[in-house]
């Protein structure tokens, strides 16, 4: 006769069970006989439904304080300020108009006279998400921009809790970190970084695809990993690049921690290969023809010295417990342009590092002077947090210029300040294992070294904090916020050893701990003066009003009758504030500058319009574009100012353009510029030739016949020429690789004429022409490639 399970046993049985993988036998011997897997089937499926339960908790936890965060932004009718703005939801509203009017937005002719948005980082044109909903959505608002932005740090936050749902948190433990990811450091203190927030939000995904994939030897979850990766990494810019770093040493680390590594990577061969080909077949093309276009910008490689002004001082770690050490959230006095020249590139918002006080002391205290963060498991998050503090700290280490010289892709970006988004993922996840251990284990060992060790640390950075604080006079600020961040420490100190004993009061106590740091985020960091202004500041971009509405009507009148005479009139727009920056994408209008760090080169050198143009004295005016009516000028189209000021006031001109005043402001002066040369052109024929090692193609002043611009879309124009004799077509777009001319159906070799043109030979007669950006077509790609490769081997 079977023996039936004590209470005791039973207990034992749900403990085992409930650590048990679905599907996995079971079978314990009790007294000699034996309690077999049927008579557990119940338990273990009870335990796995608690497991269950607890994970839908969480997630309804985590929802709820993302809703909470986010209700702020919409109480307070504030949008994400910026970049965000001036630049991520001006590309947007680009890519959605091209979309529902049947284009590709490869091509951007509104901005810097022709812009490869294939190649720019900053364009969204390979964000899933905002592709969707660009074909979608016939009018996207600045709020919903931002819902589908938070929403990534939603999704993010649900990965790092299903997590440490795998690795048996507690609950308060992963929404904690979830929240951490969410609210904390430089996803708050950056918000305004579009694209730098996708691929954070979607790295925990990644990392929870790539564990899964790796346990389950799913070739499925594998093609998810590596779809997940791409979608990473197709951001292009700095932190992508070390996420995806991050990615591949946790493949690494995967593979050498397993008791037969060898017999492991044996046994996931297929699943690693899946992996790799996926992601490359995704990346390669998107990643090349972005090296194609950093090769010829005004930007192919930053300067050591000039990125290392974006390092994060020693005093900004004190940052991590008290937000406003520096007076961040009011005036802030920290490191920056105006009080530390050698951090010049660093600001309030690329030095917010804040993740609350009590995180701060768990990792303190449980993580660094308790050895938690050297367990099996978390190796690689401590390396990754050590690693990427080192990095952001720049100058101030010798680790960042190591990296600037030897991993490949990292000199060509310029703020060591991006590693915060990386610092930030490795201490959630740090928090949330040490919280666990805290709840299953109690206080961790005095270990009396690493504990004097850390403390000390830890006053070292809270003393030059308030040290730096004193050269502007706020070394008393300094100190009162710290004193008010070491009472908050001292609480949940308290409240830790109080409950340390027992493990229902430790449950409870982080459950109190968890609710502090909490509220202590959303207070902070959600809608905060870094990331949160005024919705009718940016107004212009989406519904303008007032004077503002009037000068924006009076000039697209103009245009659309210059429009109908057959003309393409080009505008600049200077001195209006940072919404009018990129307006041009948002209303069709074809603009010679914009707002966006990365430009044509050979434009940038010649036309000089500068990186920002919400200053009017950011405008730069060389001798090859001395004033608005120059050659250049009257080359390009140059039609209508539209400016902040009036032009007679603009620094930097010789003598005012011979210009008709049309607005008088303030706030809008409209010019019209006199002299204008038609988009197309047909000359006589001449022959190319190269000047300085730049080709271009000679003219005549003779025109043998006419062209006429019959269609003009993004990426693709299309005319009908009559020529009495063979001549020469010049179309006035920026020359760019990836561009193909046919006549009559018939591909023709493109030159580039005036060092910025499009210029084909077409014989005599009348034909029909059409110029076509074709990035991906195999001879742009492959000559893409020939450069990279050229200029890798080249010594």
């Amino acid at each position: 006769m079977r023996a039936r399970p004590s209470g005791k046993i039973i207990f034992l049985l749900k403990q085992y069970a409930a650590h048990q993988t679905p599907g996995s036998f079971l079978k314990i011997t009790v007294g000699g006989n034996e309690v077999e897997q049927k008579a557990l089937e119940s338990t273990r499926l009870r335990c796995h439904s608690i497991r269950r339960h607890r994970l839908a908790v969480s997630f309804g936890l985590i929802a709820v304080i993302w809703l909470a965060a986010v209700s702020r932004w919409i109480v307070d009718d504030t949008v994400v300020p910026w970049d965000s703005k001036n630049q991520f939801y001006a590309f947007f509203r680009f890519l959605s108009a091209a979309m529902r009017s049947g284009d590709w937005p490869f091509w951007n002719p509104y901005h810097y006279g022709g812009h490869p948005s294939v190649a720019d980082p900053q364009s969204l044109v390979f964000s899933p998400v905002f592709v969707a909903w660009g074909m979608l959505d016939p009018a996207p608002t600045m709020r919903a921009f931002d819902l589908v932005i938070f929403a990534h740090l939603l999704a993010g936050g649900i990965g790092i809790a299903a997590m440490g749902w795998r690795a048996r948190w507690p609950i308060p433990a992963g929404v904690l970190a979830a929240t951490l990811f969410m609210l904390g450091g430089a996803a708050s203190g950056r918000l305004q970084h579009s694209g730098i927030i996708l691929s954070y939000g979607l790295f925990p995904l990644a990392l929870l695809l790539l564990q899964l994939a790796l346990e389950r030897r799913s070739l499925l979850l594998g093609m998810g990993f590596a779809v997940m990766t791409a979608d990473v990494a197709l951001g292009r810019n700095q932190v992508a690049l070390l996420l995806c770093g991050l990615l591949l040493a946790a493949a690494v680390a995967e593979i050498s921690s397993a008791n037969r590594p060898i017999t492991y990577l044996r046994e996931r061969i297929g699943v690693l290969v899946i992996m790799a080909t996926t992601c490359a077949a995704l990346l390669i093309v998107p990643v090349l023809l972005t090296m194609q276009f950093a090769r010829l910008s005004n930007r192919p490689a930053e300067v050591m010295e000039d990125a290392l002004k974006g390092s994060v001082y020693p005093a900004d770690l004190a940052n991590l417990a008290v937000a406003d050490v520096f007076g961040t959230h009011h005036s802030y006095w920290g490191p920056g342009a105006t009080t530390l020249p050698a951090v010049a590139l660093t600001d309030a918002s690329e030095n917010y590092l804040f993740v609350g006080a009590t995180p701060t002391l768990i990792v303190l205290w449980f993580g660094l002077a308790g050895g938690g963060v050297w367990r099996p498991g978390r190796r690689l998050m401590t390396a990754t947090l050590a690693s990427a503090c080192l990095f952001m700290l720049g100058r101030y280490t010798p680790f960042y210029g190591l990296a600037f010289r030897f991993v490949p892709g990292i000199d060509l970006f310029r703020r060591p300040t991006d590693a915060s988004f990386v610092f930030g993922i490795a201490l959630a996840i740090l928090t949330g294992h040490c919280l666990s251990d805290f709840v299953r284990e109690g206080l961790p060992r005095l270990r009396p070294i690493a504990a004097l060790a850390t403390g000390s640390a830890f006053l070292a950075v809270m003393v030059s904090a308030v040290g730096f604080s004193a050269r502007t006079g706020h070394a008393l600020d300094a100190a009162r916020e710290s004193l008010v961040t070491g009472a908050v420490m001292l609480i949940s100190v308290a409240l830790v050893l109080f409950s340390a004993h027992r493990r229902p009061a430790r449950i409870l106590a982080t459950a109190v701990v968890t609710s502090l740091a909490v509220a202590e985020l959303l207070w902070w960091n959600a809608a905060s003066r870094l990331n949160a202004q005024s919705r009718s500041d940016y107004a212009v971009l989406e519904a303008p009003t007032g004077a503002e509405a009037s000068a924006i009507a009076l000039l697209e009148t103009n245009i659309a009758a210059d429009h109908r005479k057959g003309d393409r009139p080009r505008v600049e727009i200077l001195g209006l504030g940072g919404p009018w920056q990129n307006l041009a994408m948002v209303r069709g209008w074809e603009a010679i500058n914009g707002y966006n760090p990365l430009r044509i080169g050979w434009f940038d050198r010649l036309v000089s319009p500068g990186e920002e143009n919400w200053e009017i004295s950011q405008r730069r005016f060389p001798p090859s574009f001395a004033n608005y009516d120059c050659s250049l000028g009257q080359a390009l189209g140059l039609t209508y100012l539209v400016l902040g000021q009036p032009l007679d006031r603009i620094p930097g001109l010789p003598t005012p353009a011979a210009a008709e005043l049309m607005l008088a402001g303030p706030p809008v002066w409209i010019y019209r510029v006199a002299g204008a040369m038609p988009r197309a052109r047909i000359l006589g024929s001449g022959n190319p030739q190269t000047t300085s090692g730049q080709p271009t193609t000679s003219t005549s002043s003779g025109m043998p016949g006419m062209a006429k611009i019959d269609s003009y879309r993004p990426g693709r124009v299309e005319l009908v020429t009559t020529l009495t004799a063979d001549g020469l077509l010049v179309l006035h777009d920026s020359y760019y690789p990836g561009w193909v001319a046919e006549v009559d159906g018939k591909s023709v070799p493109i030159r580039r004429a005036d060092m910025l043109f499009h210029a084909i030979e077409v014989p005599a007669g009348s034909h029909h022409v059409t110029f076509r950006f074709a990035p991906f077509s195999l001879s742009n790609l492959s000559a893409a490639l020939n450069a990279e490769v050229g200029r890798s081997i080249k010594p």
